[in-house]
Parts: C-alpha cells; structure tokens; sequence
C-alpha cells in the first residue's frame, strides 16, 4: 500500500508550508511537512501529520521569493498570495534526509509551467510554440528548436518567463555562494 501513495504522490521528500489570511499574519507561524502535486489545474498539498490544503493554479495572483529571517539560519522560500486573501509560504526545512531545495524548485516550476508550456509566442519572423526545456525557453517552430533570450518575449507571457526565471534565480543563490 505504501508504495501505492509514494508513486501517487512522487518523491518522498517534503517542503515546509504555512497559511494564513494576508490581514492577519501570524508573528511566529508554525509550518508543517507537506508534499505537493498537481492535479489538473488544482495544486494539491497533502499537509502532515493530517490536512490538506488546495486551489487552482489561477487562484494565484502573485508569487515572489522570500527570505525567512525568523529561521537561523535565514531560508530562501516563495509566498503565494491567492486571490480570496489568502497567503501560502513554502520552504525547505534544514533536515537532508527529508527536505531538498529540489522539491521547492520542482514546486516553482509546476506553478508556471501550465501558463509557459503551450503558449503561442511570435519571435522575431518565427512563431511557435514556448517550452521551457530545463531552466532555459525554446521556440518550437515548423523550422525547428529555437532558444529564446527572455528578455525578447513580449507580452504576459514574457513577464510569465521572466519571473519564473528570476524565482529560480533567487532561490538558487545560496546554493552558488557554496561553490
């Protein structure tokens, strides 16, 4: 049977999630383990030890990266503020065995991926269709595979890119400063 849930669910491994109304954030929020996918257009998180917490992926209004200075260390993590006031924060505990900044990427992708892949973009002569192949954009053209400068993408779809791009950015530098 447990196997049955890790597929239906993915990897093992969890972020950490709070909750809360944007009128009234909590001084010290409590975050829970949480394991996320999405389902259609609904992003599901299975919240632990019991819950869950669920919204379309167009109930997002905004998403930005966030340093947690309450965590000592500081941690890196995205707020989502949906549209009906409510705000979601996502993190990455500090325990390897159970937490990897991975998921949070995975996370960031699957946000954007739905209002990125499959969009119709015309650059330069060409249009076609956007993917994002990795970290990276691509044209898919009747002429082939084009890579894309970000910054040349007009329109929602362009700011889309370019936000997903710099979360991925933000969330990564720490990870860079390492090295």
């Amino acid at each position: 049977m447990q196997d049955i849930e890790i597929q239906r669910w993915g990897p093992t491994l969890f972020v950490e999630i709070v909750s809360y109304p944007s009128t009234s954030p909590p001084k010290f929020p409590k975050f829970r383990r949480a394991r996320f996918r999405l389902e259609g257009k609904r992003l599901i998180f299975l919240l632990r030890p019991a819950g869950e917490l669920s919204f379309n992926i167009e109930d997002i209004k905004e998403v930005e990266g966030i340093t947690l200075s309450m965590f000592n260390p500081p941690r890196k993590g995205i707020k989502l503020v949906l549209s009906w006031g409510q705000e979601v924060i996502v993190s990455v505990g500090k325990n390897p065995l159970i937490y990897d900044k991975k998921e949070l990427l995975r996370l960031v992708s699957l946000i954007f991926g739905p209002f990125i892949d499959g969009a119709t973009v015309k650059f330069k002569e060409d249009t076609g269709t956007l993917k994002l192949v990795g970290n990276r954009p691509v044209l898919m053209t009747n002429g082939g595979i084009i890579e894309i400068d970000p910054t040349k993408i007009e329109g929602e779809i362009g700011e889309k890119v370019r936000k997903f791009l710099s979360l991925l950015e933000f969330l990564s530098q720490d990870d860079e400063k390492k090295e």
